[in-house]
């Protein structure tokens, strides 16, 4: 057996171990980041930490899929209202996807796979093959398409930097402005509230007719 191999069943036990003697606190976690409550009264204690934990936890869900976005782009309205909300989710938002891009490019599939399922590489980068930026802004828009795992999609493709992040840009703001709206006018319910939730039922709808074709693809 080569000394590659022998690491690399020691690390898999090794963290496989490790998730067993902290379950429960990772199942502590998990129940955390499901209660909008919880999240918000954590993120108001944190005081001047907050945003910046919050920019931690938004770049970090780009990597490990039981972070939830929407949820977090929720909070961050409802904690530092639509502003500041915004500000806070859309930079951290377009941080991460860039991350995601230039180290799946640096480092190519091997290390994409890590994050992402190798199914769901292999499905999206037939679908994104020759697609150009608007593309990209409808898949990191759009429910129903894996958004953060396109970010990997274009850094192992042809598109480059500086397309990506225009496209990065657009679509991660258009998702935060509907987002962040929610929470922060979430006491107020007003119709430009009324007006987003509508925008996310015809997005889920369109996502899901958009989405069809390529995920069979």
């Amino acid at each position: 057996m080569s000394m590659r191999k022998f690491s690399g069943i020691c690390l898999s036990v090794s963290a496989v171990l490790g998730l067993w003697f902290y379950r429960a606190p990772l199942f502590t976690s998990l129940q955390w980041f499901s209660d909008l409550d919880a999240v918000t009264a954590s993120i108001r204690g944190y005081g001047w930490w907050g945003p910046v934990i919050l920019c931690i936890l938004f770049i970090l869900q780009t990597f490990l899929a039981f972070i939830p976005g929407q949820a977090l782009m929720i909070a961050s309205g409802y904690v530092y209202g639509f502003s500041g909300g915004i500000m806070i989710t859309w930079a951290s938002l377009v941080l991460g996807g860039q991350m995601a891009f230039w180290l799946a490019r640096r480092y190519g599939r091997p290390f994409a796979e890590k994050w992402i399922s190798p199914s769901t590489l292999d499905r999206w980068d037939k679908s994104a093959a020759g697609q150009g930026v608007g593309f990209y802004v409808l898949t990191l828009v759009m429910p129903f398409f894996p958004n953060d795992a396109m970010c990997y999609v274009a850094g192992l493709g042809n598109m480059s930097h500086r397309r990506f992040l225009i496209a990065n840009a657009l679509g991660r703001g258009i998702a935060s402005v509907l987002t962040v709206l929610v929470g922060a006018f979430a006491d107020q319910i007003p119709s430009l509230l009324g007006i987003a939730i509508i925008a996310f039922v015809v997005l889920g709808i369109l996502g899901w007719i958009a989405a069809r074709p390529y995920a069979k693809a």
